[in-house]
């Protein structure tokens, strides 16, 4: 075979029909002496275009038919000698694997003709290998996947490059022979799912984080284990690797531990879901209380109105304040950080119920942390408050404050009459 001959590995006879140059036998039972150097010459035809085609043998003993001079336009005769190195491979896997190989082989209707195409043994089921070495969409290929699948046809496309379709159909990207490859390898569109590491995401539940990952085969071991179902097609649900894989070839076992580990998952982010409501409620529940406790005096409370002598003398510490009365303490209180702190832009986050805070209000600036507004001493914890400047409203929370902070702790009382501006 040289390169730019119109070549091909079947030929159209009148009485034995198809020959094909890839059997001993040329596919009828007739010896490739026959028809190679004979005189007279054997009539036969290109199946394409009928142009007629005589034997050759090329200097590495590969057996072909040559179209003769002057040939048409044919779809065989253009095809590149890479293109039918390749079939020729796909052609022997096939008989390798025991199954029956035609090439060439056109549909019933004429819609589509596979390059070769994979018998079983008994003739029920028929797989196209096609090698599509030239340039095509995406949108052809799958056309010309659904012509194979309408006549009940499954079919692999097998390309020598990284193709943007690869993946698009059940498709494979393979490397011709080297210097370190004495066959054909599959280079691209066979996968395994693989456990990686532990999914943190699920707060560290010993599921482990799952992929696919390429994994490469000689062709031929390929080509057997996809015509004895050993693997099989797979829309993927979860990518990997640079090229974005859609659809890649696979053993039924990974796609059932995908499955598994699919459900496995939803159940465990089911749990945590109902983990977390019940969370929820038992939050709402301890604020509940929080406010029912709120509203009875506190020890310290009781003692300073039994030293005054009348129960309105008891400081307002309850956290829902009238909404007018907060704002305008707030708004002292930011005017009081400003001159008092040197603080450009205060600003107090209101964090009710955060009990860091000890259910006060925490003042920043620049996103830094500077004091806190009326912590309620029941639930202060004052290693949380430390370093802080705190805000109180009069001199009342002041003493109460004051018994328990550690000393050099800054209190800053903000409307020292206990009345709030207007």
């Amino acid at each position: 075979m040289t390169e730019g001959m119109s070549v091909g590995f079947t030929a159209q006879h009148d009485e034995r029909g198809r020959l094909d140059a890839t059997q001993s036998d040329l596919g009828c039972g007739w010896a490739w002496d026959a028809v190679h150097r004979v005189r007279p010459r054997v009539v036969m035809t290109c199946p394409e275009c009928t142009h007629p085609l005589h034997a050759k043998v090329s200097r590495y003993g590969l057996q072909f038919f040559a179209h003769d001079p002057g040939s048409p336009t044919c779809a065989l005769a253009g095809e590149s000698m890479e293109h039918h190195l390749l079939k020729l491979e796909l052609a022997t896997a096939v008989r390798t694997a025991g199954h029956h190989a035609e090439l060439e082989v056109r549909g019933p209707d004429g819609y589509w003709r596979a390059d070769v195409m994979a018998s079983s043994p008994d003739g029920a089921v028929r797989m196209a290998w096609e090698a599509q070495l030239s340039p095509i969409t995406a949108d052809e290929i799958r056309e010309r996947t659904a012509r194979f699948t309408k006549d009940g046809v499954r079919v692999c496309w097998v390309a020598t490059k990284l193709r943007p379709w690869v993946g698009e159909v059940p498709s494979i990207y393979v490397r011709p022979p080297g210097d370190n490859r004495p066959g054909w390898d599959v280079a691209g569109g066979l996968a395994r799912f693989t456990i990686e590491e532990r999914d943190q995401c699920l707060r560290g539940q010993a599921l482990g984080h799952w992929t696919w990952k390429s994994t490469t085969a000689d062709l031929r071991s390929f080509v057997a284990w996809t015509l004895t179902g050993r693997i099989v097609p797979h829309r993927l649900r979860r990518y990997s690797d640079q090229h974005y894989w859609e659809g890649m070839w696979t053993a039924p076992r990974y796609i059932e531990a995908e499955t598994a580990y699919d459900a496995a998952v939803a159940e465990r982010r089911a749990e945590l879901e109902q983990q977390h409501r019940r969370e929820e409620i038992e939050r709402r529940r301890r604020d509940a209380q929080l406010r029912a406790d709120l509203a009875r005096p506190t020890p310290a409370v009781l003692r300073q109105r039994g030293s005054r002598g009348a129960p309105d003398a008891e400081p307002v510490w309850e956290v829902d304040l009238p909404r007018g009365e907060r704002e305008r303490l707030h708004h002292a209180t930011v005017a009081k950080a400003r001159i008092l702190l040197n603080l450009s832009a205060p600003v107090l986050r209101y964090t009710d119920g955060d009990r860091r805070w000890a259910l006060g209000t925490p003042l920043y600036s620049s996103s830094r942390l500077y004091g806190v507004l009326r912590p309620h001493p029941q639930f202060i914890d004052w290693n949380l408050l430390k370093d802080l400047v705190i805000f109180v409203r009069n001199y009342d929370e002041l003493r109460m404050l004051g018994s328990t902070a550690p000393n050099g702790t800054r209190i800053i009382v903000v409307l020292p009459d206990g009345q709030p501006p207007d």
